[in-house]
């Protein structure tokens, strides 16, 4: 569940100090609409109770998406002049917080440090480009016949795949090889079904390391 925690914030405006309430916690795959306010920017905004005036705020925030594979520590932007000292210390946070992670298999991938929520909002839009061209290289897979099989999101991030590959028969290199390449013969514009056909290519087993279990 996503947790709030009360800081002390100060108007830039009229100087007005008073509480206010942050998300520390936010899990990106239970509250959508949190996840929602995070891309669109609106997380982070405060409104002063003595004027009124609307301004960001920001506080070090968690991310968590055990279905996506994301952990990501969120520090302020301007945390980024003492870098290597607050990176040391989300360092430390995450040691500390690993035996409560280990149920929801967090500890399968490596946490993310930004600075900034503007910087986990890119990677999160990134991530909805990536599935609407999943769907739409899913949905012509389908139509020829192919099945679909899901790629790791951390290793799909990282080499710029879409969230699934399609496959013919069984899903291994040449299988998978030959069905990517006759969807990307169908659809051109799909950029990621073409990173997709590279690293198949240059795969030298017919293993699938990289595809969900």
């Amino acid at each position: 569940m996503s947790i709030k925690g009360s800081f002390k914030a100060e108007c830039p405006s009229c100087k007005e100090r008073f509480d206010a309430d942050f998300w520390t916690v936010i899990r990106g795959d239970r509250d959508l609409q949190l996840k929602e306010a995070l891309i669109s920017g609106e997380l982070d905004l405060l409104m002063c109770p003595a004027c009124s005036n609307i301004f960001p705020c920001e506080e070090t925030l968690i991310y968590m998406d055990p279905v996506k594979e994301l952990l990501a520590f969120v520090m302020p932007a301007a945390y980024l002049a003492e870098k290597e000292k607050w990176l040391e210390k989300m360092r430390l946070d995450y040691e500390a917080l690993k035996p409560s992670l280990v149920k929801e298999n967090f500890l399968a991938f490596e946490p993310l440090y930004y600075f900034g929520a503007g910087m986990l909002s890119d990677l999160l839009l990134s991530d909805r480009d990536r599935e609407e061209e999943t769907e739409v290289m899913e949905f012509m897979a389908g139509e020829q016949g192919f099945k679909s099989a899901a790629i790791r999101p951390g290793f799909a991030r990282e080499h710029d795949l879409p969230f699934s590959l399609p496959y013919a028969g069984c899903p291994c290199r040449d299988h998978a090889l030959e069905a990517a390449r006759a969807v990307s013969s169908a659809n051109d514009a799909l950029a990621r079904i073409k990173n997709l056909i590279k690293l198949l290519e240059e795969l030298k087993t017919q293993d699938l390391p990289f595809i969900k279990s």
